[in-house]
């Protein structure tokens, strides 16, 4: 539940602001700009209150590595929701963040947690 609270106010920051920023930015700017804003955030808040795991650098540098993952499929579907199916930006965005979301999770707890076997319990 605190992975999908986290993630709920993570996405009505970054959501909120890319729904602003593509009145005057190219969606994929737009996007890169809150996917920065969002690791800063998920990085803190889900390591400290989800995961209740120690901040460190190797915890930030997997993270940072999963989150570019996470960019790199979203943008991928931010192009194919726009160029394929004829979707707005707003829509594609969306359409991202619910297929990152579940496997964003799973990598999470393996990189954040402090303890493999907490991680992996639920």
């Amino acid at each position: 539940m605190r992975f999908l609270a986290i993630g709920a106010l993570n996405f009505v920051v970054t959501f909120g602001l890319y729904c602003l920023l593509v009145f005057w930015w190219h969606p994929q700017l737009a996007w890169l700009t809150v996917f920065c804003i969002g690791l800063a955030m998920g990085f803190y808040l889900h390591t400290r209150v989800v995961f209740q795991g120690q901040l460190g650098r190797r915890k930030a540098v997997g993270y940072t590595l999963l989150q570019l993952a996470m960019y790199a499929l979203s943008s991928a579907v931010i192009h194919l929701a726009m160029s394929g199916f004829g979707v707005g930006p707003r829509t594609a965005g969306a359409i991202a963040i619910v297929i990152n979301v579940p496997i964003s999770f799973l990598l999470s707890r393996r990189i954040l947690s402090d303890t493999p076997a907490a991680g992996l319990a639920g």
